[in-house]
């Protein structure tokens, strides 16, 4: 019997930083619910396998304002802003003054 370990953990770092095209100056944000496999995915492993800067944000996305996601990600130059498809309909409701 052969155990090895990392399979999960190389997975996750690898699509981390190929999928997301990850460079060292980038911001990266992952919106997902950390009890998503999405969320501690890539809001946990994914970053700190890679040593990349992340924001971690608690809280709802549209409190006390409705572009509060939008406003934090300015703030902090997020440059790579992934959201599950949860947080798409959010995005989108707030019309045509979503930034680019």
């Amino acid at each position: 019997m052969l155990h090895t370990t990392g399979g999960y953990l190389v997975g996750t770092a690898s699509s981390h930083k190929y999928v997301f095209d990850l460079k060292e100056e980038d911001v990266f944000w992952c919106t997902a619910d950390i009890g998503w496999v999405t969320g501690h995915s890539y809001i946990v492993y994914g970053p700190l396998a890679n040593g990349a800067s992340c924001v971690i944000y608690e809280g709802s996305p549209d409190f006390p304002d409705k572009d509060r996601f939008l406003v934090d990600r300015r703030e902090v130059r997020v440059t790579i802003l992934y959201t599950a498809a949860d947080g798409d309909p959010h995005i989108h409701a707030l019309g045509q003054g979503v930034p680019r």
